[in-house]
């Protein structure tokens, strides 16, 4: 999507000539810093942009544009339902079967500022900086100002290995009903800086107990047909199960991994 588009049709949304020339005259300067963004997220360094004031809408941001004017824009002409920019709003929610990407199962209900609007404003209606995501997610990232070794990752800029090495465990606790307890453990080889991305985000978006709820859900689910099973059928479908995800990083794909690594499941658990 370009960003360039998007930014030009919400100021063509605006009713206040005035707002809008000074909009249009700070075009360059706004490509410019979205350009800037994509270079800072690529090398993780989105700490480098200096960040907004809590809540002073007057403060100047780019220009004589003013953080308010930047806000009201995303909210006037992006989010709301008659704005101009809607369209590109709605495309950005878009994600398969409607997924939230950053914890897998929520429903996408919103988009997400990487860098929150109201500490970056001038990000307000770039699109690499809109990540659709569920009410929960979005809500638990926050605010913060992003400073250096407390950044989350960020969906669109991210190593790839963060998705196809495994760091996500799921440990199964010998209860009745059976639950879970999942942690996130990356790789000895891993830089210290991506490491310290994926447990911070694994932490601050509270994923451990989320996950396990929606585990312990699963498993309620499948109870009654993993009991008609053999050992030897049990281990033959837990296998097939977590050999069939596409990525190791998900609830479920943990889950599967930590049943058959659990011998108290595999021999009496899975009958509980």
């Amino acid at each position: 999507m370009d960003s360039a588009t998007v930014y030009a049709d919400c100021v063509a949304g605006l009713s206040n000539a005035a707002l809008s020339a000074k909009f249009s005259a700070a075009t360059q300067a706004v490509k410019d810093e979205a350009d800037l963004y994509a270079v800072r997220a690529a090398a993780s360094e989105l700490h480098l942009f200096q960040a907004a004031a809590w809540g002073d809408g007057d403060q100047l941001v780019l220009q004589d544009l003013t953080k308010s004017e930047f806000v009201g824009l995303y909210d006037g002409q992006m989010s709301s339902t008659n704005g101009n920019g809607r369209n590109h709003y709605d495309r950005l929610r878009m994600t398969e079967l409607g997924i939230c990407p950053f914890c897998g199962f929520g429903h996408v209900s919103t988009l997400d500022h990487f860098a929150s609007k109201a500490r970056y404003p001038a990000f307000s209606v770039l699109p690499i900086n809109l990540v659709p995501a569920c009410a929960d997610c979005n809500k638990g990232k926050g605010s913060a100002p992003i400073e250096a070794g407390s950044a989350m990752p960020h969906p669109y800029f991210e190593e790839s290995r963060i998705e196809s090495d495994t760091w996500l465990f799921c440990d199964v606790l010998q209860t009745q009903p059976v639950t879970t307890s999942y942690r996130a453990e990356t790789p000895a080889h891993w830089p210290a800086a991506l490491s310290g991305r994926v447990q911070r985000y694994f932490s601050e978006l509270e994923l451990a107990g989320r996950y396990a709820v929606q585990s312990a859900s699963h498993l309620a689910n499948i109870k009654a047909f993993l009991r008609k099973l053999m050992p030897d059928e049990l281990q033959w479908y837990l296998s097939r199960k977590a050999v069939g995800f596409p990525y190791p990083n998900t609830w479920e794909a943990a889950l599967y991994a930590g049943l058959l690594r659990s011998p108290w499941f595999m021999q009496e658990g899975y009958r509980l």
